[in-house]
């Protein structure tokens, strides 16, 4: 289809361009596994005006083929229109953002990411902490600074001495219970590298069609492994993400979504399912199969603070987003999560603050964790096959909250859903 290889022109053109940019470039593509569909090199485009020019043409475009829009119905326009139409409009938001614009948080984020931002009440919080700190007195952890150095020795790892071997045992195990949880996805296919950067994430995977899929393990002084991070990594990093990206591919080869759904972002709503599909997946794939049961104590603790480090950081952004000084927020993290090292805390808010990609991309972890972990109140029966239609179709926020709701997907695919509500 025409559109179709416009739109992959478009974001190809334009992660060409962001990569001639240096310091200054913009993350645009992350998973590069759209069809390669010209037979040559294309040139990026001349200048940033002249692509947020493309995507707006193309936000037009596409909007034809929404509900209310002219050509609804009509079989030549995107198999989800909607969804393509909320990745372009977060493209265009986004390029916005990389020429200087800055919006105020909410509208930033529901244009790039397709949700609005929601406090965690207090009550909330205080539920997350009790769970915690209940977890850390179980293992003679002190909920305080000085509880650091017990948490280390009894979680932490000395070195990465085999770490590899361990995570591919694990990703084994892992992808075996996707497999008897939602029978006959692609095995993923994957490399793994360790790299020493300063960044906000202890793991990144991307990939490209000439490349395949590559997992970079983060060894930098503000990340910490335990014992079970390679089992915590197996299921969010291939389980999740290397598994989502091989199950993609495989539609887009049989013609069940459009080629330019892999030009897979980070900065618009795309994000929100990857990340969402891949938190979840630990917890959704731990009752399934022979080893079913509860997760060892080790993770519990551990997602136990991630949901809580998620639900605090997000307010501590809302708080910055907001105007109020940086060190009154700091000194109220560091009262609230004293195991999180000062370091980590502050290159995290940091991170959000002064990146238009961070700004947005790293909130969405915990409100897209939040929604499908509501997976988890279904039966592994009525569970299947939401959690298929998320693998191997994309879907924007308030599309996949009618999923989980039981709306059949051909239905949701139809339809211009609402973002979900705060």
């Amino acid at each position: 289809m025409q559109l179709d290889r416009r739109i992959c022109r478009f974001y190809r053109r334009w992660h060409d361009l962001e990569t001639g940019l240096g310091h200054h470039k913009g993350l645009v593509i992350d998973f590069d596994m759209a069809p390669r569909l010209e037979s040559g090199p294309l040139a990026p485009f001349a200048s940033r005006a002249q692509a947020i020019t493309e995507c707006q043409a193309l936000v037009d475009t596409v909007a034809q083929w929404l509900p209310e829009g002219t050509l609804h119905g009509d079989p030549n326009g995107p198999r989800n229109p909607s969804y393509t139409h909320a990745k372009l409009g977060g493209s265009l938001a986004y390029l916005w953002a990389l020429t200087g614009e800055r919006l105020p948080f909410a509208d930033f984020l529901q244009a790039t990411m397709g949700i609005a931002p929601r406090r965690v009440d207090e009550e909330t919080l205080l539920r997350l902490t009790t769970k915690v700190v209940k977890h850390c007195a179980d293992r003679g952890i002190a909920w305080a600074p000085s509880g650091r150095t017990a948490f280390r020795r009894l979680l932490g790892r000395e070195d990465l001495n085999g770490f590899e071997d361990e995570l591919r045992a694990a990703a084994r195990n892992q992808v075996e219970r996707l497999d008897l949880l939602v029978p006959g996805l692609p095995p993923p296919e994957y490399a793994i590298k360790v790299v020493c950067v300063d960044a906000y994430w202890c793991n990144w995977i991307d990939g490209s069609v000439e490349d395949g899929v590559t997992l970079q393990v983060n060894t930098h002084e503000r990340n910490d492994y335990q014992k079970a991070s390679p089992i915590d990594l197996a299921a969010h990093e291939i389980a999740g993400h290397a598994a989502h990206v091989a199950a993609l591919r495989r539609s887009a080869a049989e013609g069940r979504i459009d080629a330019n759904t892999l030009n897979l972002t980070v900065h618009a709503c795309d994000a929100f399912q990857m990340e969402g599909l891949a938190q979840a997946a630990l917890h959704v794939l731990s009752d399934v199969g022979p080893e079913a049961g509860p997760l060892i104590a080790d993770l519990r603790l551990t997602e136990a603070l991630r949901e809580l480090n998620g639900a605090r950081m997000g307010n501590a952004q809302l708080d910055v987003e907001a105007g109020q000084r940086m060190s009154e927020v700091w000194r109220r993290l560091q009262h609230d999560l004293p195991l999180s090292g000062t370091l980590s805390t502050r290159a995290s808010l940091r991170d959000r603050s002064r990146s238009p990609l961070h700004r947005v991309y790293i909130h969405v972890y915990a409100p897209a964790r939040r929604m499908f972990l509501r997976l988890l109140d279904l039966s592994a029966a009525a569970r299947a096959p939401i959690v298929r239609a998320l693998y191997e179709e994309m879907w924007t926020p308030g599309q996949i909250e009618q999923l989980i709701a039981g709306v059949p997907p051909d239905t949701v695919r139809q339809r211009h859903i609402a973002p979900p509500a705060p």
